[in-house]
């Protein structure tokens, strides 16, 4: 569980409820701005590895070649727990080997790199357009923020790992360069000037670059023997920002596990609708049928309010549907 003190308590409550055999435990991570990225990274790894090593049953006969430990785990995050969360699942599920098989996640905030893209056009309320764009604008603002603090590099919120929407497609974007050094007294200053200038007049005018688009990856690779777990994510649409980060990694967790299903061979990336038209009856309906499943495999719960994990009457039921939710995926 990732996320705050009274989140873990509530959701330890109904884990309970659920008459779960197996311990619960509350993975701490440090984040601040002296402790930037990747820091909450290695804290949630190496919290990960303390588990399995310490909590997980072990085998009674240890043979080569295969894990002493023997478990299936589940983990659960909001906000910025729930993308450290993602990134967790995403990576720690490699077939043959004790790992993470389902992960719940609220509001979770998976992109650090684009804070607006299309999201700015998810209105979620037609009678009050204006306010929700208001909210959201307030929202990214307050994130880019956010972002220059705890991040001390560009990059390291380019990396997959602090925004795990990067694993399945492109950032759509190029990592920012640079800021030029700042002239410690007037004359550095006045020479900088000077060589912008000289630069300007000197080299010829260079085209406006094209902006990056965001592609789908083929993530994971069969090289990596990984098999992606069940999800279930939920998100609020008063947050037009946040509900657009979960509906599109629902919607490209969903991508990557039909092309991880079964050995149609699908292309490059996402099958488009002339290739589809291409196939035969039969080919169209396996592939209806692994899209089927991978709505099953990988969940979205929608709520009008801001949806989170709170101990309100609503948030403490959307608690205890994700708590039922975690049993059934362990059992």
């Amino acid at each position: 569980m990732l996320g705050t003190e009274l989140q873990t308590q509530t959701v330890f409550s109904q884990l309970r409820q659920q008459g779960l055999p197996f311990p619960i435990v509350q993975l701490n991570y440090r984040l601040s701005p002296s402790q930037p990225f990747p820091t909450p990274v290695h804290d949630v790894l190496r919290g990960y590895d303390w588990i399995k090593e310490h909590l997980l049953p072990k085998r009674a006969i240890a043979l080569a070649g295969r894990p002493q430990q023997m478990s299936r785990l589940a983990i659960c995050g909001e906000l910025l727990g729930g993308g450290l969360a993602a990134m967790l699942a995403l990576t720690e599920c490699r077939v043959g080997q004790p790992g993470i098989v389902a992960a719940a996640l609220s509001n979770p905030l998976v992109d650090w790199v684009d804070f607006k893209g299309d999201l700015a056009k998810t209105v979620t309320t037609a009678s009050a357009p204006v306010a929700f764009k208001a909210a959201s604008n307030a929202l990214t603002t307050e994130l880019q923020a956010l972002r220059s603090k705890l991040f001390r590099k560009p990059e390291h919120y380019f990396d997959p790992f602090a925004s795990p929407m990067l694993f399945l497609r492109s950032p759509g974007g190029a990592i920012p360069a640079a800021p030029p050094d700042v002239p410690t007294d007037d004359m550095e200053h006045l020479t900088q000037l000077n060589r912008e200038e000289f630069r300007y007049v000197s080299e010829p005018a260079q085209e406006e670059a094209k902006p990056l688009r965001k592609t789908s990856k083929r993530y994971p690779s069969p090289l990596l023997g990984l098999r992606l777990p069940a999800f279930h994510i939920h998100a609020g649409k008063s947050s037009s920002l946040l509900f657009g980060q979960a509906e599109e990694f629902t919607r490209r967790l969903r991508q990557a596990h039909v092309r991880q299903a079964g050995e149609l061979e699908f292309g490059r990336k996402v099958l488009d609708e002339d290739e589809i038209d291409e196939m035969n009856e039969s080919e169209r309906r396996e592939i209806a049928q692994r899209e089927m499943e991978a709505r099953k495999k990988v969940q979205l719960s929608v709520s009008q309010d801001l949806g989170m994990w709170d101990a309100s009457p609503e948030g403490r039921a959307r608690v205890a549907e994700m708590a039922k939710w975690v049993s059934d995926a362990l059992r």
